[in-house]
């Protein structure tokens, strides 16, 4: 648990060490979305008390790109540079090292955020609360499952320890706390998780298609869509 949250948040609980064993506590990854999502949203409540939704929307934004160091947003880009740009795999997986953003890195960037910020402006405090504490745990779900599923395409790196341990144990950990935040709200929750599969698996198979595989920021590509997703998710009207 220590590691995932290492891995994933830049929150003081020590320094990531990867043993030869270690799966990077890829199990707890949906907890680790779960504490995120807790924290944007009391930052964002606590901010519509005092302003407007909107800048409470965009607080709520912030303080989950700077508790994760912008580590998901960094692989949006990536991904997107990498996967629209190239012209075969080595170029693609080439572009995605490059640490300079493109022009389809940031549009990504900024369609996605002004999509998130958009969505909990247009819902209630409550409800966006709710909406963002479920949209980040199904999203790192939707991440666990993904270095569950995916093969990884590089030779190195920290996904290489990702990849490891068992995949049905780590799901089976990971699905309480992706399914927690839905118990107050199960019909939009459903519809989140019903849309989160759907942008996931969009991503996969894309990335699948381009690169034969994922690396770590198509990891970082499939929480930020699967965030947008599952927020956009309780803005629907039912």
């Amino acid at each position: 648990m220590r590691t995932a949250f290492s891995f994933l948040t830049v929150l003081p609980v020590g320094r990531l060490r990867v043993g030869r064993d270690d799966s990077l506590g890829r199990a707890w990854f949906p907890l680790v979305g779960l504490v995120l999502g807790i924290l944007g949203a009391a930052a964002g409540w606590g901010v519509r008390l005092v302003s407007v939704p909107a800048l409470g929307a965009l607080v709520t934004v912030g303080v989950l790109v700077l508790l994760t160091g912008a580590l998901h947003l960094d692989g949006l880009a990536d991904s997107a540079d990498g996967l629209f740009g190239g012209a075969d795999r080595d170029r693609r997986l080439a572009i995605m090292r490059d640490p300079r953003v493109g022009v389809f890195g940031a549009a990504a960037l900024i369609l996605v955020l002004l999509g998130d910020v958009l969505a909990l402006t247009a819902l209630r405090p409550l409800e966006a609360a709710l909406a963002v504490v479920s949209a980040a745990a199904l999203a790192r779900f939707a991440m666990l499952c993904s270095v569950v599923a995916l093969p990884y395409v590089r030779s190195s790196g920290l996904g290489v320890a990702a990849a490891r341990g068992r995949a049905v144990r780590d799901v089976a950990v990971g699905v309480p706390f992706a399914a927690l935040p839905l118990i107050w709200d199960w019909r939009h929750g459903m519809l989140a998780v019903g849309l989160v599969l759907v942008s996931t698996l969009a991503v996969a198979l894309f990335a699948r298609r381009r690169i034969g595989g994922a690396t770590g920021d198509i990891y970082g590509a499939v929480v930020e869509v699967g965030q947008l997703a599952a927020v956009t998710a309780f803005t629907v009207r039912l």
